[in-house]
């Protein structure tokens, strides 16, 4: 038998909470305080929020962080793009196929490096920019006016802590 029992916290009394699925004299991990979990459910409801306002303009989710890098600085490598959007290879090419057909960007050899494709903001790519950023600027607001000025503050400084790498 384990030493560990899962729980989810109940949140009013019979409703929601399922009692821990392993009784022991062990330790008990309640799913809802797990910080991967928290983590993970705000960035997605987040995600979903900034979605529905990204889909009238024919953006997806997953071009937006992209398109923000490019919009702070156009001709970054698909290498450089999938460092800092944080995906792997395949799937920024995939992306970058996407927002190629879409008319969002274009890809340039690399005038110095011809192993290097550069990715170029179209005209139409560039335009979205004043459009797009005050629709997340909008759902940040919305979601930090849930919690004081104070702890919005605190919760992005400990969220970039949780951000660099760990010493191994």
């Amino acid at each position: 038998m384990s030493d560990w029992s899962i729980g989810e916290r109940a949140t009013e009394p019979g409703h929601g909470g399922l009692e821990p699925a392993v009784k022991s004299s062990g330790q008990e991990f309640v799913i809802e305080d797990s910080l991967g979990y928290l983590v993970n459910r705000a960035a997605r409801s987040l995600a979903h929020q900034l979605a529905e306002e990204l889909r009238p303009a024919g953006v997806g989710i997953g071009q937006w962080a992209v398109l923000m890098f490019l919009w702070a600085r156009d001709g970054m490598s698909q290498a450089e793009l999938s460092r800092v959007v944080a995906i792997e290879p395949p799937t920024m090419v995939r992306t970058i196929d996407r927002m190629v057909r879409d008319g969002l960007v274009t890809r340039v050899p690399d005038p110095d490096d011809g192993r290097v494709t550069r990715i170029r903001l179209t005209e139409r790519g560039r335009s979205l920019r004043d459009e797009l950023v005050p629709k997340a600027t909008a759902v940040n607001a919305r979601n930090l006016n849930r919690i004081t000025e104070r702890e919005g503050r605190t919760l992005k400084r400990l969220l970039a802590k949780l951000l660099v790498e760990p010493d191994r």
